[in-house]
Parts: C-alpha cells; structure tokens; sequence
C-alpha cells in the first residue's frame, strides 16, 4: 500500500509565547589581525587591518563586534607566544563569539597542524571563521577540504621565508656582518650599527673573573666572593651562577673575536634552538672588536680548564671544594701509593675532642674492607708542611728565579703565566705563619702523602718540596 509523504517547508520565521514574532540575534563577529615583523610598512599593515575590520564590523547591521584580536610582530608557526590569539580562542570557548573574520589563512597560522586543530574545533562550538583572501567560510561543507590544502601551502611559505631568512642571515656572516645583543652578556654595549663596545665598568668585573680563575679559585669560590662583595651583574642584581662565570670564561667575545652560529633554530615550526655540535658550518671572526682579555690571557683560562678537567679525572674526583673557605684543601690531598684524593673527616677522642684527619678515599671504599693501605694525616699537619713549604720556595727565590725566566719567555703558555706571577708574588715577601687561603689556592697544586711518611708539597710553577713526617 502506497504511504503518503509530505514536505514541511521550513519557517522563515519562527513564533513563540502569545505569537510574537523573535527578533533575530544579531552575529557577535571577531576580527583576528597579526604582522609577523616590526618593521614600519608591516606595522602600517598591522594598523591598516585594525582599523578595517573594526569599521567594517561596525557597518554591518547584521553584525556585533564581539573584538578586534590583534597580535603585533609574532610569528605564525606556533600559537605559544600570541597572545591575542589565545585570548580570541578562550572567548570563543567561553560563548562569546559566533564568527571570525581573518585576513588569511597564512594570517591565522602558518601550521597546518594547528590551523586544522582550531578551525575544527571553533566548528563544533558553531564559531565559524571567514578567510577573506581565500573566500573560505569553514562552517561550508566544502571549506575544510579546500582549507587543508591552502594551508598546508601557507605552513610550506612560512618555510621558505625561513630558509631564505636563514640563507640571507649566512651569506651575511661569510662576509663578516653581523649584529650582537648585549642582553646577558657582561662587558660590552652596542652602537648604533650593532657593533660590540667596551662597557669599562663591566670589562673591570671580567677582567677580575679571568684573574681570579688563573689565581686558583673555582667559579663557586668566584660566586660567593662576588656576591658578598655585592658585585653587580648585567642586570643590576648581585645574584650570580657559577655556570655562568664558567660560559663567561669560555667566551672567544672577551678577547676581541666572534663565533657565529654557536646555535641554529633546527625546526622553522617550533622555532627550537639547539646547540650546533657540528651539524651547520659555524663563521669566526677574528679581531671583531675591541677585547677585554688578552688574547694570550684568555688562552691561559682555556689551558687551566683543561688542567683543572685531567686533574679531577687522574685522582678520581667530580669537583674541587664546594665549600673553600672553610675546607681550602678539598682535592688537594693527594695519595701517593693510589693516586686518589685524600677526604677529610673527623675523629673524636674519649676526652671528647674533636680533630680533623685526611684519608685516601679508597681506603674503605667498599664497607668493611681495607682498601688502599695509605696512613691518614692529620689537617694540622697539612697546614704546617703548606707554611713550612710556602717559606722555603721563598728562601730559595733566587735560585728558582732562572727557570721562572725562562719559562716566562716560553712557549707554553700557562707555565709562562705562573712563573711570572711567582716572581711578582715571591717579591719582598715574608714568611708566612698563618693559613691565607687564596695564597695557598694560586700557588698550591696538590700535597702528596705516601705511607712511608714522606709528604711532597708539589706548586703550580712545578716546584716540588719534600718532608719527612714521624710515623
């Protein structure tokens, strides 16, 4: 039996309550403007786009301007760091927008990933966004398909403009330009041409660290010393990191040249910066500017690293003393039947009395066995054999002043640095009685306990004294 079928058509207008008529609501509209640069024509664009679309929001009686949501020299690769577009999102999310006019897709976001992501998810909370440029309306039925295509075009654009970018900033480097930031980096300005200029006030503080550093001290040592003096730092505070110092004694920058591309962005997309190990040719420049160290100075910084690295690595050790003042001979003590640092502990008597004695550190590595069977030495002892050393180097000045002066007219450099620094030091010196700890840390490089009962005061210039102590 046939069925009869019949078409409703729809209501141009529905009715409610006692027959009134419902006045449409009218579309809260957003427009979404965003220059990628702050260069002025862009920024005339940036401006241009704000006042267009909010006079013609305004200008439609269909339409309620929901806001103008700009963002001012982002990039469009990711949305991390635009604000207003974040902003927009959220509103969206919250009801209180219907439609969004953009100028392109390539103005809404240069990455596929995340242009798809929002438009579909605007879609199912009914917000729909008109491209203008690409005449797109994404609540059509056909948009989404044309969008993925525009888009993925935009984000292969915004790649281009990278590499190109990138190429420009390269063939600029081959040729020695250049521009640098001084925002963290202590010791030079910049001049209108982007050129490094010597801050003096700030050159002195580096010119301390690199002294400091060849003169013993750890950049933990360093740290404390500059923050108790209220040492100021790029950004006026007081407060430093000793990883910092070290980056800061590494910088080819204080002594007059430039490496660039130490870093390069590995992903246009994420605009991550990683490290260049290798994987991009890198471009130093020497005599850049004008230095802080000389040259010779800050190879002598580089050479007491490495010095400091195969030291720790010889004896089995991570680091020299956190804590210098108060345990200035921390990697110092040196076995001599191991070759392993020595580590300070504390023995208490019946009586109560505490003394501080120094042990090879394999000599109860392993709980319950006798490792290395080197004697302990007490710190007093250690002490009295640094002072007794110290005066005798002194004592003998004149008859190491012909080795110091040849090393000073040497090849080597850092040999060439202490051997003048102990004839300075040596000079009209007298004996000392007392410990001075930075004294000790520039001239001493280790004491060398052998369990014979010989101790070995060995210098940072290469000089070795010898003791005998009582078993």
């Amino acid at each position: 039996m046939a069925r009869n079928i019949n078409v409703i058509p729809p209501k141009k207008n529905s009715t409610a309550g006692k027959g009134k008529k419902t006045q449409r609501r009218k579309l809260r509209v957003a427009a979404y403007c965003r220059v990628s640069t702050d260069q002025e024509e862009q920024l005339l664009s940036y401006e241009n786009q704000v006042r267009f679309y909010t006079e013609s929001i305004n200008s439609n009686p269909e339409y309620e301007c929901a806001g103008i949501y700009a963002d001012e020299g982002i990039s469009g690769t990711n949305t991390k760091k635009r604000e207003e577009f974040n902003r927009m999102i959220a509103d969206c999310r919250a009801g209180k927008i219907d439609r969004i006019i953009t100028k392109s897709i390539s103005r809404f976001a240069r990455n596929t990933l995340d242009c798809l992501k929002y438009v579909r998810e605007l879609k199912a909370l009914g917000v729909g966004i008109i491209f203008e440029k690409e005449n797109i309306d994404t609540l059509d039925a056909k948009g989404e398909v044309l969008l993925t295509i525009l888009s993925s075009l935009a984000q292969d654009e915004s790649r281009n403009i990278s590499e190109n970018s990138t190429w420009g900033i390269r063939k600029r480097f081959e040729v020695g330009q250049h521009k640098m930031s001084t925002a963290r980096f202590l010791g030079y300005d910049t001049n209108e041409s982007g050129k490094l200029v010597v801050n003096k006030k700030q050159a002195k503080i580096v010119q301390r660290l690199y002294m400091e550093f060849l003169h013993g001290k750890t950049t933990d040592y360093i740290k404390r010393i500059f923050e108790r003096e209220g040492v100021v730092n790029w950004n006026g505070s007081t407060k430093w990191q000793a990883t910092t110092l070290a980056s800061m004694l590494e910088n080819e920058k204080y002594k007059g040249d430039t490496l660039l591309q130490k870093s390069y962005t590995a992903d246009f997309l994420t605009k991550k910066r990683v490290m260049n190990e290798g994987e991009i040719q890198q471009f130093y420049i020497e005599d850049d500017h004008e230095a802080i160290i000389e040259p010779w100075i800050w190879e002598c910084v580089q050479l007491e690293m490495e010095r400091r690295k195969r030291y720790l690595e010889e004896h089995g050790t991570n680091s020299f003393s956190h804590n210098t003042e108060q345990n200035p001979f921390a990697a110092k003590i040196i076995c001599g039947e191991c070759n392993k640092v020595f580590h300070r502990k504390g023995w208490q008597s019946s009586a109560g009395e505490t003394r501080r004695i120094w042990q090879c550190s394999e000599r109860y590595k392993v709980k319950g066995v006798l490792g290395c069977s080197n004697r302990h030495i007490d710190e007093d002892t250690v002490r009295k054999i640094y002072f007794m050393a110290w005066n005798k180097l002194l004592e003998c000045r004149d008859a190491l002043l012909p080795e110091w002066k040849e090393k000073a007219q040497g090849e080597d450099l850092l040999a060439r640095f202490r051997a003048i620094d102990f004839m300075k030091l040596t000079e009209h010196t007298q004996p000392i009685q007392e410990l001075d700890v930075d004294l000790m840390l520039r001239t001493l490089d280790h004491i060398k306990v052998y369990e014979s009962g010989v101790v070995v005061a060995v210098f940072l210039d290469g000089t070795e004294i010898v003791y005998k102590t009582e078993n």
